[in-house]
């Protein structure tokens, strides 16, 4: 049952990940500092959720990373084609590095908590 659970909240945490970025002219704020900063957050930690949610589904930590990875990939090459949308390098740096940095946290948590079984 555990395990059934942890597909169904992987599969709805990308569903929501990929509805956000490739829904057409979504972003209505103006560009400013603020903005990029709380988008490049976004990508950090959307895809470090993500990576999290896949290391807790039994994944080893690379490949719960290069999924994540992947993933982000493939979002930005859609976007290639979305109206309103851009693919950035950048942002698909961001989304790696939250799955890295998601997973480093997730690792000294175990260190510290011996309750959390990864």
């Amino acid at each position: 049952m555990q395990k059934v659970f942890l597909i169904i909240i992987n599969l709805s945490w990308a569903t929501l990940t990929w509805h956000l970025t490739t829904t057409p002219n979504l972003v209505v704020a103006p560009e400013n500092l603020l903005n990029t900063i709380v988008m490049m957050g976004g990508h950090f930690t959307f895809f470090g959720v993500q990576a999290s949610l896949l290391k807790l589904s039994h994944l080893n930590t690379a490949l719960s990373i290069l999924l994540a990875s992947l993933y982000g990939l493939m979002i930005e090459l859609v976007q290639l084609s979305v109206p309103g949308r851009s693919a950035d390098p950048l942002d698909w740096l961001l989304d790696t590095l939250g799955a890295i940095a998601f997973l480093a946290i997730l690792k000294r948590l175990k260190l510290a908590n011996r309750f959390i079984k990864l």
